[in-house]
Parts: C-alpha cells; sequence; structure tokens
C-alpha cells in the first residue's frame, strides 16, 4: 500500500514539473453513442494527495458556478472515477488515466474528442483564480462544438 502511495507521489510531482500544452485532443477509434455532450472526467487513486482532492474541488465549483443549467440539461456531466477499481479499467485504459487524470471529453454528432488536462491542473491547481478561468475556456470551446 505505501509502495503504491510513493508511486503516486512520484507521478504527481512528475506532472507538476513536466509540461504539455494541454491543447491537443485525440480522436476516439470509435464513434461515442448519446447525444451531443460534455463529459468531465476525474480519475484518482484511492489513496490522494492535497492537489487531487483540490482539482475535484475546483472543477465541482466552476461547473456548479458557472454551468449549473448545461448540467441539468445532461449537456455538461462531471464523473469522479477511481482508476485503482478494477471496475473502471475499461475507461482507465481508454484515456490512459493512470494515476490522477482530468479529461473533457467532447461528444459532437456521435463523434468523440478529449483533452488531457492533467498537466495544467496540476500546474495551477495551487490559483484558484487561474485554474477556472483555464478549464471554462477549455469548457467554452468545447460548448462552441456541440452547439454549432
Amino acid at each position: 500500500m505505501r509502495h503504491h502511495f510513493h508511486y503516486l507521489c512520484v507521478f504527481c510531482l512528475f506532472m507538476v514539473f513536466t509540461g504539455c500544452s494541454g491543447k491537443a485532443q485525440t480522436p476516439n477509434s470509435t464513434p461515442a453513442a448519446g447525444p451531443n455532450r460534455i463529459d468531465v472526467l476525474d480519475f484518482h487513486t484511492t489513496h490522494r494527495c492535497k492537489a487531487c482532492l483540490t482539482i475535484e474541488q475546483l472543477t465541482k465549483e466552476l461547473l456548479t458556478e458557472s454551468y449549473s443549467s448545461e448540467m441539468e440539461k445532461g449537456l455538461i456531466t462531471f464523473r469522479l472515477i477511481n482508476a485503482d477499481d478494477e471496475a473502471n479499467e475499461a475507461i482507465v485504459n481508454k484515456y490512459l488515466a493512470f494515476g490522477t487524470t482530468l479529461i473533457i471529453s467532447t461528444v459532437n454528432d456521435g463523434q468523440e474528442t478529449h483533452l488531457d488536462l492533467t498537466s495544467f491542473a496540476f500546474m495551477n491547481v495551487n490559483n484558484e483564480a487561474q485554474f477556472k478561468a483555464g478549464l471554462k475556456e477549455h469548457l467554452e470551446d468545447s460548448l462552441q462544438k456541440i452547439r454549432s
């Protein structure tokens, strides 16, 4: 158990000190079923660090503050997913979500693209305003795609 916690901490530090632009969207190889929507997926491990908990908190706050209407309509959904739970193996593998991972999945006309915001989230976790502004910008981009 302690061994896994050590790797989680190393992973968190790696994510903080390495950066990807967070701008690349990866199309899914198979079209997703269902209506046009945005799924915000917050993956976590069983043992969570303060940064991981803060990412969840800030994401939920932004969704509640700015997107409650879209959430009520099912246009935006939020899922908290334990990446260590074997029942979630398929979705973890789909998004390569090993440990804490924040994904925006956009389904438009049956086609899914997803954006991995993990590096962005860890780099901005200690700046609430910047975290929420950046996440909102990505959500607005996704909303434009499904509304057009």
